[in-house]
């Protein structure tokens, strides 16, 4: 929590006496408070690293990015996006929240002509990024809407998501709206922190397909196949192990289910994806909570198990 804390650190430059009292309570937070307290003060950092920029984005509208971001607003990031005018409409990509395999953005949209913007238009819109050389067909899931407009319908904060398809990590990337206007917004993004663990020696023993890695970071759990050039139907069943809910085991002993799972990409390049952030719901319930990567010491799924540690995971039981 307190190197996550310092990443948003290093965006902003907050008042020293304030930024010391923050430190000292994330350092206390490891001996006695809870991990929802610690998780809220990082929230109150990185919201003053957003209210405090100078960006266009209205305090109110901000604002409400946190409150739909829910347990996960420590992770919002903001965006480099370029502004696009078209259809009488002013567009830009204000904020994400996003690893490899899920992408939230909370897209600001001015009405230069009227007054056209309510809560709960749909906006449908894809994340083009560039995928992985000959993936094969892939898949996502893509959606959005208005969550929030100011009274004179002039200006409002849409939220749009995409899950699944396949990344090479590529913080470049294009927003292409096609509803209820058609633009394209280029945009950098900032991932969240995730954590690669290499699979690409791990004896799977037919338990699993072969895999190259696992990425752990606090929306969710994917694990990756390796490249298999002459897949089919038939030599490719062994994915149908990557199907169904995910339990994270964690060093207390406790566990975690996940709230969504899926299995994409193709017969050549698969991922079985497990969420923790729930991509259906734009504005996020205060029932889900963000991984703790660092005390994760193992998963299962179906029939086995795969533990982690330093790093590293293995033996597939």
């Amino acid at each position: 929590m307190k190197r996550e804390y310092q990443e948003v650190m290093d965006m902003i430059q907050m008042p020293k006496d304030c930024e010391a009292r923050i430190l000292a309570a994330l350092e206390e937070n490891k001996k006695r408070l809870p991990r929802r307290v610690g998780r809220m003060l990082l929230t109150a950092a990185v919201i003053f690293a957003m209210l405090t920029s100078a960006v266009a984005l209205s305090s109110q509208l901000r604002e409400y990015i946190f409150g739909a971001a829910g347990p996960f607003a420590p992770y919002v990031r903001p965006a480099e996006s370029r502004v696009v005018t078209e259809g009488g409409y002013e567009l830009r990509v204000d904020s994400v929240i996003a690893d490899h395999y899920l992408i939230v953005g909370y897209v600001e949209i001015r009405d230069l002509e009227g007054n056209r913007l309510q809560e709960g238009i749909d906006i449908w819109a894809h994340f083009d990024q560039t995928g992985p050389d000959n993936p094969g067909i892939s898949s996502s899931v893509f959606g959005g809407e208005i969550i929030r407009c100011e009274a004179d319908g002039k200006s409002a904060l849409a939220a749009v998501m995409e899950w699944g398809g396949q990344s090479v990590g590529d913080p470049n990337m294009t927003l292409r709206i096609v509803k209820p206007m058609e633009c394209k917004i280029p945009v950098t993004l900032e991932y969240v922190p995730i954590q690669t663990i290499d699979l690409s020696g791990l004896d799977t023993g037919g338990v699993l397909p072969p895999l190259d890695r696992l990425e752990l970071s606090p929306l969710g759990i994917n694990a990756v196949t390796q490249y298999k050039e002459d897949a089919s139907f038939e030599n490719t069943r062994d994915h149908d192990k990557l199907r169904g809910a995910l339990t994270v085991h964690f060093k207390d002993g406790s566990t975690r289910v996940s709230v969504r799972d899926s299995l994409g990409g193709s017969f050549r390049l698969a991922t079985g994806s497990w969420l923790f952030m729930d991509p259906y719901n734009l504005v996020q319930p205060e029932d889900v909570e963000p991984l703790d990567v660092e005390q994760i010491v193992g998963i299962s799924c179906q029939d086995w198990y795969l533990p982690i540690e330093n790093g590293a995971a293995g033996p597939l039981r």
